[in-house]
């Protein structure tokens, strides 16, 4: 029982979105609820007519916010913070469950008139906590918080007219909290899976690609042979003509005048195809290929978490970065040649060797001290990845392809960026793959 409990709720932390837990739940929003309170509070116990409506005992209703304060406590402690550590989680459901806590007091300390009013405010605010925090039957951590504010605060009820509201607005908070959960897991999974075909068909693209820059270098090659060849029968033919001009030709003058220009009128129509193919030589040695773009790492590295977290779900995936400090390697092909190595390498990290998979992956990134360039660690529990070749390998003649780059691949990307990609051995187990890519200098 507890093993299960424990792996529900690792899965229910991996289906979470830190950065909009953490915006919904930072100290600007808290200070935006802090005063909507005291307003609505205020206005309540001072404004015409709303004591008669409401008649909601102002001291109770302050004590009843006192559960909700973890939650204020989580926004300090997470406000300078990217990701958020299991005791986070549990402390975000702790002051959620009191701010619904506070909520259904309000509910059961007013008239009848202001309770549904609050019971209205109730239903909304848990259906916005049940997207904001995934709450899925799997994994009904945050309904059974609501459910459990809901009897507590349900003791306060003084007539039966409350007791059935709370009897139709509990159930339907639940519900909404469920309903809005799992369509917001389920559209996470639907995102995740037409990213994954988007990234399949691009990967796809990248392959004819690489296949027609491979002929094309072959003929390239070819061209520079026949070139080579052809300049080196053009200065045979000019020393030729050099040597007609000394030693040939008529000894009489009016023919030799004739003979002599027919040699220079010769020499000027080599000289011409010597530069015509001096020039052909050099545009074939032109690099071909787009200019690096630069490329925001954050949101590649978010939708790569988002899209294998859902793939693999009992992996768990961190990512641990420096939100504040801007990190835009220089790749060529942009945001999608980034996603698909950096999701080749995690997915090469999650999945092992195929007999053992990972636990946990963590990855981090930071701009190099010295050099400035863009550093970024994947490291894993799982089995040390096999060193990419020094040619590709050959198709094999039965059997699936592959439908994303592999390590060799990634490593050709990150290499025609301009990058590096090294591995080693960690000492915990598994491997360390560390990329190093130049980064868009901002002064």
């Amino acid at each position: 029982m507890r093993a299960a409990l424990q792996s529900a709720f690792h899965q229910w932390v991996r289906a979470q979105q830190p950065a909009q837990v953490l915006e919904a739940s930072s100290v600007g929003s808290w200070g935006v609820l802090l005063a909507l309170v005291g307003v609505m509070l205020a206005a309540i116990h001072w404004a015409p007519g709303a004591e008669a409506l409401f008649a909601l005992p102002l001291g109770k209703a302050l004590l009843s916010f006192v559960p909700a304060l973890p939650d204020l406590g989580f926004a300090l402690l997470h406000r300078r913070r990217t990701s958020i550590q299991t005791w986070g989680w549990v402390l975000a459901l702790v002051g959620t469950t009191g701010l619904q806590f506070f909520l259904a007091s309000l509910m059961a300390l007013s008239a009848l008139g202001g309770a549904t009013a609050f019971g209205g405010l109730l239903l909304f605010t848990a259906a916005f906590h049940g997207q904001l925090f995934r709450v899925t039957p799997r994994t009904p951590f945050l309904a059974v918080g609501t459910a459990l504010a809901l009897g507590l605060a349900a003791t306060f009820a003084s007539t039966r007219e409350h007791l059935a509201l709370f009897a139709v607005m509990g159930p339907s908070a639940l519900l909404a909290e469920l309903y809005l959960g799992t369509f917001s897991v389920r559209h996470d999974q639907i995102r995740a899976e037409a990213e994954r075909l988007h990234g399949a068909v691009q990967a796809q693209m990248l392959e004819y690609q690489e296949r027609d820059v491979g002929r094309l270098s072959q003929a390239l090659t070819e061209v520079l042979q026949q070139t080579q060849e052809l300049h080196a029968g053009l200065l045979t033919a000019g020393s030729a003509a050099d040597m007609l001009r000394v030693v040939g030709g008529p000894r009489l003058p009016t023919g030799r005048a004739g003979f002599e220009s027919l040699v220079r009128q010769l020499q000027e129509q080599l000289t011409a195809l010597r530069e015509r193919v001096e020039d052909m030589r050099q545009r074939s040695r032109r690099l071909i290929g787009s200019d690096p773009e630069s490329v925001d790492l954050m949101p590649v590295l978010d939708s790569v978490r988002q899209s294998l977290g859902v793939r693999y779900p009992t992996v768990d995936i961190q990512v641990e970065v420096n939100r504040t400090e801007p990190l835009r390697p220089l790749v060529r092909g942009g945001t999608t040649t980034l996603r698909r190595v950096v999701e080749s390498l995690v997915t090469q990290a999650c999945e092992g060797d195929g007999s053992r998979a990972a636990r946990r992956v963590h990855i981090t990134a930071r701009t190099e001290a010295y050099s400035g360039r863009l550093e970024m660690i994947i490291s894993d529990e799982g089995p040390v990845p096999e060193p990419a070749p020094e040619h590709p390998p050959e198709p094999a003649a039965e059997g699936p392809r592959p439908t994303g780059p592999g390590l060799y691949t990634s490593e050709c990307l990150i290499r025609s960026s301009g990058g590096v990609l090294e591995w080693q051995n960690a000492r915990t187990g598994g491997a360390v793959l560390r990329v190093l890519l130049p980064q868009e200098f901002r002064p």
